[in-house]
């Protein structure tokens, strides 16, 4: 078969041509980007964090302050203190918000979790011994019913409070306390131990309950009678609430921004004016 050496030259050349037209378009690709097109760095990280019910206004106010920052931070509330750790550990969330140190190592012991606190407690509040019939627990009748966290470290912090006012004496030497280490209980008192869901609904059924400062604050309840609270030592070591999460390394940069702006003036400010005094932010050094 004949070839014609001058088809064959101009069938080379179209794709030869159309070759260096596609090289000569990514080269000026690399130049620069269009200043039309965003480039990758101004597109914002896409962030989760869980929180409870107590916590939300917090978060959303470092969320606003962050959307500035190049980070969209998306605020879930859960109601359930485990299933919150879990969707941590699952990556559902990117971390949550609402434990101490103490509760964490508390948790992961017990689930064979493998959550991780960084940075310093960003706030902390007391844990408080409240009644809506008596105003001393001098008053308390014979066989008064309590209620009381149902999670392990709670219960224990909780026992230590009410021991403060004299109604029981615990067992010296046990760091996870359970109803089971009272010792002395001269009015018979009885305990209940309720989920954190439920404690509110019950208390009007209670003689007495114990719960976090901010959960007797958010019930608005002004019959409510503040029995025995927490001192600043104890709120301090146990209560500061830390960010948690599986990935330390995937959300530090992320984590940090929320930090710096928590510890800052402006919304230590915001935090005294919104809860008039029951989160505390820490002491600045």
């Amino acid at each position: 078969m004949r070839r014609e050496k001058g088809n064959t030259v101009s069938r080379l050349r179209i794709p030869l041509l159309a070759a260096a037209a596609a090289v000569a378009v990514v080269l000026s690709g690399c130049s620069g980007p269009s200043e039309e097109a965003p480039s990758d760095g101004d597109a914002p990280i896409e962030v989760s964090i869980g929180v409870l019910a107590r916590d939300e206004p917090d978060m959303n106010q470092v969320s606003q302050h962050l959307a500035g920052e190049g980070v969209n931070l998306e605020v879930r509330v859960f109601d359930d203190n485990i299933a919150m750790n879990r969707a941590t550990e699952d990556g559902s969330l990117d971390a949550n918000y609402f434990q101490s140190a103490s509760y964490l190592d508390s948790y992961n012991e017990s689930n064979g979790g493998h959550l991780e606190r960084y940075g310093p407690w960003l706030h902390t509040h007391a844990v408080q011994f409240v009644s809506e019939k008596y105003d001393s627990v001098d008053d308390f009748p014979d066989g008064a019913m309590i209620g009381i966290a149902n999670d392990s470290f709670n219960r224990s912090r909780e026992l230590r409070l009410i021991e403060t006012t004299g109604l029981i004496t615990l067992r010296e030497g046990v760091d996870l306390l359970t109803t089971l280490d009272v010792v002395e209980n001269p009015k018979n008192v009885q305990f209940l131990e309720i989920d954190p869901r439920s404690r509110v609904g019950a208390f009007p059924d209670l003689d007495a309950m114990t719960a976090p400062g901010m959960t007797v604050y958010q019930m608005n309840n002004p019959n409510v009678n503040l029995l025995a609270e927490e001192s600043v030592e104890v709120y301090t070591e146990f209560g500061g609430v830390y960010l948690v999460t599986a990935d330390v390394e995937a959300n530090k940069v992320w984590m940090d921004k929320i930090i710096e702006y928590m510890l800052s003036d402006e919304y230590r400010a915001w935090l005294a004016e919104e809860y008039r005094g029951i989160k505390k932010s820490p002491e600045k050094e």
